[in-house]
């Protein structure tokens, strides 16, 4: 059973009691007033009776010394009987034992005549349709006993009556507060049910669902709540599903780029295996062997290379930007001599902290790439500035990228042109290496290039 549908029953349940025990305790009091009532006139009419038939008496036993015969007083009776018999009030009189008057219906049984020891007391009776009041007549005539019975059936049909009509009222509010609580209940409960989809939507997969909810309840908050979980979620889903393609492109490079050398090695350690090579091809194909596993060597290294830089933290100390640039220009002029290629190195700069060696390397692989994206003859700019925060540069005046070369150059293995980067030796993981190097110096890579008129690399240290 839903939320909605148990809170609704246990509402509805509680207020149905309250609404008929409130009705029920209304009905028991003006039905207890009105007994009241109706027994108060009823004693009052009892006295007055009562008075009446003793001064009768009374009359009678001194008009003619004696007392009445029966006959005078029934005939004294039915007058009084007839006048309340309009009221459905019935009279009886009796003289110890012997009755002398009653217009009692036979329907009504009369309850038991007081006896001698209580004789002179009034006694009311409330059963059945009648009230019955039974007392002496008091004085000398303690042997009269008047009975006065008053038929009640039109006061317990009303109350019948009113019963009903409380039933019915109550019945009738209960549906309609029945109707209003399973709307309002339905329309409170609405963020709660919108909760429930959308968290099944998510465990589905689909994790671009929001919830929308008016209001400033609780309700809303959770709401709040609930998409900030989602869009996390959904981030979260994102960089597991781009670490999960950077691996797999990861995976299927590093087989494409293990694939090529061990091809070689095998072949010529084949043909070095044949008796009739001459020494100079064997040579030869020992020289292949060894820069394929050299290039195999260099690969492990840069994937180490990777792993220590992301599970490591960088001590960011004081680095003089001359002396870093001198190093970097010292350790690529063999590379950059041997290609005819002019380094230009300019520092206006005083300090940057970082790691020297860490950024010397990334510097390298910055002028390694620029070398081999420039002809012979040209010039690669290596400088150190400050444009709002310090930035290290390297830029080519080379053959340049695509748009979309330039976002995926960053990428392990990615190789604009393969067939000359392998030729040169490399394994497509420098630029990898750099950004990761940037990274964990609080930096931002940045990289503009266009066909034909070259690349520059930008190291902006964004946090100090």
């Amino acid at each position: 059973m839903k939320f909605w549908q148990k809170t609704f029953i246990l509402i509805l349940a509680v207020v149905i009691i309250f609404i008929n025990g409130c009705l029920y305790l209304i009905a028991r009091s003006y039905y207890t007033l009105d007994m009241k009532r109706d027994a108060d006139r009823a004693l009052g009419e009892y006295q007055f009776i009562s008075n009446s038939v003793y001064q009768t008496l009374d009359s009678l036993y001194f008009r003619e010394q004696t007392l009445p015969i029966p006959e005078q007083m029934r005939s004294f009776m039915r007058s009084y009987a007839d006048y309340y018999a309009r009221q459905h009030v019935y009279l009886e009189l009796l003289r110890s034992d012997q009755l002398i008057f009653s217009n009692v219906p036979a329907r009504a049984a009369a309850p038991d005549v007081p006896g001698e020891a209580d004789r002179t007391k009034i006694r009311m009776v409330n059963e059945g349709p009648f009230l019955w009041i039974t007392g002496s007549v008091g004085g000398h005539y303690d042997d009269y006993t008047l009975l006065y019975a008053r038929d009640n059936s039109e006061l317990y049909q009303a109350q019948s009556r009113m019963t009903r009509y409380l039933i019915i009222v109550s019945a009738a509010m209960e549906i309609a507060l029945a109707l209003a609580l399973l709307l309002l209940l339905k329309r409170l409960t609405y963020p709660v049910r919108a909760l429930q989809q959308a968290a099944g939507e998510i465990a589905g997969g689909v994790y671009d669902r929001a919830i929308a909810v008016k209001g400033k309840d609780e309700f809303r908050d959770l709401a709040v709540s609930f998409n900030q979980m989602a869009a996390s979620i959904r981030e979260k889903i994102g960089e597991l599903d781009q670490a999960a393609r950077n691996k797999q492109r990861l995976v299927d490079n590093l087989a494409h780029e293990l694939r090529t050398p061990l091809t070689a090695i095998r072949g010529y350690a084949e043909y070095l295996q044949r008796a009739n090579a001459r020494e100079q091809d064997r040579i030869k194909a020992a020289g292949y062997i060894l820069s394929e596993t050299g290039r195999m060597q260099d690969l492990a290294f840069k994937l180490l290379d990777l792993a220590l830089i992301s599970n490591n933290a960088v001590e960011r100390l004081p680095v003089v930007p001359s002396r870093l640039l001198e190093s970097v220009r010292v350790a690529a002029e063999p590379t950059l001599r041997s290609k005819q290629i002019r380094l230009e190195v300019s520092c206006r700069l005083d300090e940057i902290k970082g790691d020297a060696v860490l950024l010397q390397s990334m510097l390298i692989n910055f002028i390694d790439n620029a070398a081999n994206a420039s002809a012979a003859g040209s010039t690669i700019r290596l400088s150190a500035y400050a444009d709002a925060a310090p930035v290290l540069e390297v830029q080519d005046f080379g053959c340049g990228m695509e748009e979309e070369q330039t976002a995926l150059v960053c990428e392990p293995f990615y190789r604009v042109d393969r067939a000359r980067s392998r030729h040169g030796g490399g394994v497509g993981l420098g630029l990898s290496l750099c950004r990761q190097i940037a990274q964990l110096h609080g930096a931002e890579l940045q990289m503009k290039s266009r066909p034909g008129e070259g690349t520059t690399m930008r190291v902006i240290f964004t946090t100090s």
